[in-house]
Formats: structure tokens, C-alpha cells, sequence
């Protein structure tokens, strides 16, 4: 259900933060999409079960319309329960949360996409976001650590994440693609080029960069592709078109054991 937890102690709480797996669910195998062509009665159900294994309720969670794009909104407790029963009062056009309040459960929904979730140990400003091919080129990293920043956090103390995703061993893209990455001038490149104009790309090395560019205390990664494990993650390009797992962080200010 859950992979590694990761696990930041911050003054204002603990926070932790998750990848979701495929588990034996109430409906299905443990997609936890309302966007996509299954049972909505069933999508929650799971969600259901995810928070409460977090000793947290649905109300407490907090989910985004996320569009490929990197428009990054703070929420607060005030947002508490938007998008956990329905699609509609999701947090409209974004792809990325920010809080510094404990107790809001920010989910993210992945599918081979990046998810990147981040920790000011410092001050306890948290975030998570949706970096799909999209979103890595219009730089939703700078985008997340600037309303991080707004939020008080320094971003020479944020760590960052890259959780389970498609990778370069998996990915190919093609030439639109390459020319969006290279027009963000990175150190280096993040693909391995093919014979037939197409190109293996490496989204979590782009990000990474981007991150490390930014001036960002630590990047991590899981080092797991979705496509590879698709037995334990949703993978579009495998075939999971109607499935998706999420990634979560939260602020506990209460002693909590996960």
C-alpha cells in the first residue's frame, strides 16, 4: 500500500511523506483516480482506506486538478476536503500544493509522471508536485520552491524527492520533446539519443538539475521506474490506463505512528 516512508522532524511537527502502491482495495486493485473511467463510490472507498491507515480522515486531504502545467497554489486547513470525494471541488488548474499547516494530507496522482514532494526542515513548508514531460519544462520545480519561499521557507534547506516514475530505460520520446528540454539549457543532457531521431529521456535527472539549479539543499530519489514495476505502481505506457496511485505528504504535530 504504501512504499518507504520518508520522514522529516521540523519545529511546528513531523512530516512525512509516501508513495502509494497497488493494494488488494476495496474496488480494484487500488487506483485512487476520480478522473479516469472507473467507479467513483469505489475510488473513494480507497482513498478511505489509504488515510486511515495514516490514522487521518478523508476530510483532512486536500487533491488538485492537475492539467500538466506549473500553476502551484498554498493551501491551508481552510481547503481541507476539497477534491477527496469529488473531482469538481478539486484545487482547479494546478500541479502543485504548498502548506506550512499541519494536519492537510496533499495528494498528487501519478501514473508514470514525476512526483516530486518537498521538506524545509527549517520551518516545516512542505509541498508536493505533478511533473509530467510538461510540467518538467515549464520548470514547476522553480515554481513550487518560489511559493515555498512566499510561504517562508529557505530554499537552501528544502529537500527534494523524485518518487516512482517512468524512466530513461523506458521513456522514449520525440523531437518536440527533445527541443522543449534543450531550450532549458541544463549542465548536461538528461537523454540518451536514438537512431531513429527519438531519444531516451530522463525526467528525473532533468528535474534534478532544474532543482539543483535552483539553489535546492538536497535532491533524493527512489530510483524506481513505474513501467519496469508496473505489477506494483500504475503505468500509462504499460497499459494502466484507468489507474492511479498518489503521492502524499502531511504535517503531524501530534505524536502519530504510521
Amino acid at each position: 500500500m504504501f512504499g518507504q516512508w520518508i520522514k522529516w522532524d521540523t519545529p511546528t511537527g513531523t512530516v512525512r511523506a509516501a508513495f502509494t502502491t497497488k493494494f488488494s482495495a476495496p474496488h480494484g486493485n487500488g487506483n485512487l483516480g476520480l478522473h479516469v473511467n472507473d467507479e467513483a463510490a469505489g475510488v473513494i472507498e480507497n482513498r478511505q482506506v489509504i488515510v486511515r491507515q495514516m490514522e487521518l480522515s478523508l476530510e483532512n486531504s486536500v487533491w488538485a486538478e492537475q492539467v500538466h502545467g506549473n500553476h502551484v497554489e498554498q493551501v491551508t486547513t481552510l481547503d481541507s476536503g476539497r477534491g477527496a470525494s469529488d473531482y469538481e471541488t478539486a484545487v482547479k488548474g494546478t500541479d502543485a500544493l504548498v502548506t506550512t499547516d499541519s494536519n492537510v494530507l496533499m495528494m498528487m496522482l501519478f501514473a508514470d509522471c514525476v512526483p516530486l514532494v518537498f521538506c524545509d526542515p527549517r520551518t516545516g513548508t512542505i509541498a508536493n508536485a505533478h511533473a509530467g514531460w510538461r510540467g518538467t519544462v515549464a520548470n514547476i520545480v522553480e515554481a513550487t520552491l518560489t511559493k515555498m519561499e512566499q510561504a517562508g521557507a529557505d530554499r537552501s534547506s528544502i529537500q527534494m524527492v523524485i518518487g516512482p516514475s517512468i524512466r530513461e530505460c523506458c521513456y522514449e520520446v520525440d523531437g518536440p520533446v527533445l527541443e522543449a528540454i534543450d531550450r532549458l539549457q541544463l549542465e548536461e543532457s538528461p537523454y540518451t539519443k536514438k537512431g531513429n531521431g527519438k531519444a531516451m529521456l530522463s525526467l528525473q535527472k532533468t528535474n534534478a538539475m532544474l532543482a539543483e539549479r535552483s539553489g535546492v539543499g538536497d535532491v533524493l530519489d527512489t530510483g524506481i521506474c513505474t513501467n519496469c514495476q508496473a505489477a506494483d505502481y500504475f503505468s500509462y505506457r504499460h497499459g494502466d490506463h484507468g489507474g492511479r496511485f498518489a503521492s502524499l505528504i502531511v504535517k503531524e504535530s501530534l505524536d502519530v505512528d504510521f
